[in-house]
C-alpha cells in the first residue's frame, strides 16, 4: 500500500487549518496528503509535484480562491494536470447557483462540510482509480500494436511539447527518421509474417538503443522516428550510430539465403531561434535528409546511409544596434581592467566584447569537443535579444 500512497497523492486546499487537519486524519492511512492554505499555494504545489492525483478544494480563500484555482487547472498547458479530478468542498453558504458555476468551470464532484470519513475516502479512491484507468487506456491507445512504439499522432503531440520546452529553456533537441532499406522487396519476397518479425525486431533495437528520455515511434509500415530532447548534433549522432550498427548486425536466414538489414537515416538538430518553428517542420527536415540518404543508393557501409539536414535558409541580416554594437571595445584592455579589479567596464562594453569572442567560443567548442553547445545557444539568444 505504501507504493500506491507514494504514487497517488491527494492535495487538500482550505484556508481553515481545522478542515485540512480533519481531511489529513481521514486520508493519511491510505494516501500521501499534501496541504495548501489557499489557491496560490496549491497552484505552485501542482506545478512542482506530478504525483498529485486528486484535489479537494474549498471555494472561499484569500490570494487565490477555489474558482480561480479550478479555472487555472482546467486551462493548464500540461494536459495531464488539466484532467486532474477536482472535488469542491462546499459549505452551507454555497447556493445551487454557485454549484452550477463551479460545474461549468469543470469541477469533478462535490463534498459537503462537515464531511464524514467514508465519503471522503470513497471519493478519493474512486476518482484516483478512474484517473489511473483512463491514463492507462490513453497510454495503450498511443502505442503501435505491433511494435509497442508510439503512434504517429502521439509522437507529434509529444514532439510539440518537447519543442515548446526546448524553446522555453534554451535547450536543444534532435529529430531522426529511419527507413528500412529495400523493405518493400523483402515484404513481397518473404510475406507478411516474416516482414512483421523484422519490424518487431528492429523496433526493439531502436527502443533498447535510445536513451531513457528519448521517444521512439512507428509512423508507417517500415517508417520509424526518434525524438531526442536536450540532444546536440554530436549526441544525436552517437545514439543514431549505435542503433544503426545494431540493426546492421542482424543476420536473417531465409532458406539458404542470409542477408543483412540496413537503415537509411535522416537527422535534424535545428538551432531553435525561430519562434514560429513547429514540430511538423522539424519532422519534414528529417524526412528531407532521409530522402537524400535514400538517394545515395545502396549503402556502401555496413550501418547504412546517414544524412544530416542542412538548412538552405539565407541568414536574415539584423539591423545594427543603436547602442550596444556601436560601443568600441578592446578585449585586452577589458581583461587588464578586470585583472586590476577596475569597475569602469560598462554592461555595453561587456556585451560587445562577448559578441566579438562568441565566434571563437563556437569554433573552440566544435574542434575541441568542449560540450558547450547549449551554452553557446543560450549566449546567442541573450546577446542578440
Amino acid at each position: 500500500m505504501s507504493e500506491n500512497k507514494n504514487e497517488n497523492q491527494v492535495l487538500v486546499v482550505d484556508d481553515s487549518r481545522v478542515i485540512r487537519r480533519a481531511a489529513v486524519k481521514v486520508l493519511e492511512k491510505d494516501f500521501d496528503v499534501v496541504e495548501a492554505e489557499d489557491g496560490e499555494e496549491a497552484w505552485n504545489e501542482l506545478n512542482n509535484n506530478p504525483k498529485i492525483s486528486v484535489v479537494f478544494s474549498d471555494l472561499g480563500m484569500p490570494n487565490m480562491d477555489g474558482f480561480e484555482l479550478l479555472e487555472k487547472i482546467r486551462n493548464a498547458p500540461d494536459s495531464v494536470m488539466a484532467k486532474i479530478p477536482v472535488i469542491i468542498i462546499t459549505g452551507a453558504e454555497e447556493t445551487d447557483g454557485t454549484k452550477e458555476e463551479v460545474i461549468g468551470l469543470g469541477a469533478t464532484d462535490f463534498i459537503s462540510k462537515p464531511f464524514d470519513s467514508i465519503s471522503l475516502k470513497s471519493r478519493a479512491s474512486a476518482h484516483i482509480n478512474y484517473r489511473n484507468e483512463v491514463h492507462s487506456l490513453e497510454k495503450a491507445a498511443a502505442l503501435d500494436k505491433l511494435t509497442g512504439l508510439s503512434t504517429e499522432a502521439s509522437f507529434k503531440l509529444q514532439g510539440e511539447q518537447a519543442l515548446a520546452y526546448a524553446k522555453r529553456h534554451c535547450t536543444e533537441m534532435s529529430v531522426v527518421r529511419f527507413d528500412i532499406e529495400h523493405f518493400a522487396e523483402m515484404f513481397v519476397k518473404y510475406g507478411k509474417v516474416i516482414a512483421e518479425k523484422i519490424l518487431t525486431k528492429v523496433a526493439s533495437i531502436i527502443n533498447e538503443g535510445k536513451r531513457t528520455e528519448d521517444i521512439a515511434a512507428r509512423l508507417g509500415v517500415a517508417r520509424f522516428a526518434l525524438l531526442l530532447p536536450s540532444s546536440d548534433p554530436q549526441g544525436a549522432e552517437l545514439v543514431v550510430g549505435r542503433i544503426c550498427q545494431r540493426v546492421a548486425s542482424l543476420k536473417l536466414k531465409m532458406g539458404g539465403e542470409v542477408f543483412n538489414i540496413k537503415f537509411n537515416t535522416g537527422i535534424t538538430s535545428p538551432a531553435l531561434d525561430d519562434s514560429d518553428e513547429k514540430f511538423t517542420g522539424l519532422l519534414k527536415q528529417a524526412e528531407s535528409a532521409l530522402k537524400k540518404a535514400i538517394g545515395q543508393g545502396s549503402a556502401n557501409n555496413n550501418s547504412g546511409n546517414i544524412v544530416r539536414f542542412e538548412s538552405a535558409k539565407t541568414p536574415v541580416e539584423k539591423p545594427p544596434r543603436e547602442k550596444l554594437s556601436d560601443v568600441d571595445v578592446n578585449i585586452e584592455a577589458i581583461l587588464k581592467q578586470l585583472s586590476e579589479q577596475a569597475s569602469s567596464v560598462s554592461n555595453e562594453q561587456l556585451a560587445t566584447a562577448m559578441r566579438k569572442i562568441l565566434p571563437l567560443i563556437v569554433y573552440a567548442d566544435k574542434n575541441l569537443k568542449l560540450g558547450l553547445s547549449k551554452v553557446v545557444l543560450h549566449l546567442q539568444k541573450r546577446l542578440n535579444s
